[in-house]
């Protein structure tokens, strides 16, 4: 497949101010479209390093991912936990978690950093508890554990 890159630069009025629009024009559908794709529909998520939190006193701020220990659904409402508190956020979990590759899935409510992961306790046959340096666990359900510990043996941890 011979990809050809055109750049043109043309002032859209009808777009944002920090919006782009590309278009991608094809003679047939191939595997490396589609990766190419998906890659700019995820730019977004991966090019940002921070998300956008709702504090005690309804004010917008933005949290690094790197200070998010983790990320929680409770009563059809998203937060994250910091060491300096716990923020409201309006993100969904699946977007989340591929926003952040140390942002990782532990269970259908639940997602951790694993750089605030201080000890994955995998003393019960089938059950991995992750203790986190804020002091706090989170349980790996049953339907990850095969993932996480795949996770574990890949980083020799």
């Amino acid at each position: 497949m011979i990809m050809k890159i055109n750049v043109l630069q043309k002032i859209d009025e009808k777009l944002k101010e920090d919006e782009i629009t590309i278009e991608i024009h094809s003679s047939n559908k191939k595997q490396n479209l589609n990766e190419l794709i998906d890659y700019l529909n995820d730019y977004e998520f991966k090019g940002n390093d921070r998300v956008i939190v709702m504090n005690e006193d309804y004010t917008l701020s933005k949290i690094k991912y790197v200070d998010i220990i983790s990320i929680y659904s409770d009563k059809k409402s998203n937060y994250c936990r910091t060491k300096k508190g716990t923020y409201k956020i309006k993100s969904r979990l699946y977007e989340i978690e591929k926003m952040n590759e140390n942002l990782i899935r532990i269970s259908k409510s639940c997602i951790i950093n694993v750089n605030h992961a201080e000890k994955f306790d995998i003393s019960e046959v089938g059950k991995i508890v992750i203790k986190l340096d804020d002091g706090s666990e989170e349980i790996v359900s049953r339907r990850k554990t095969k993932q996480i510990m795949r996770y574990l043996e890949e980083r020799m941890i």
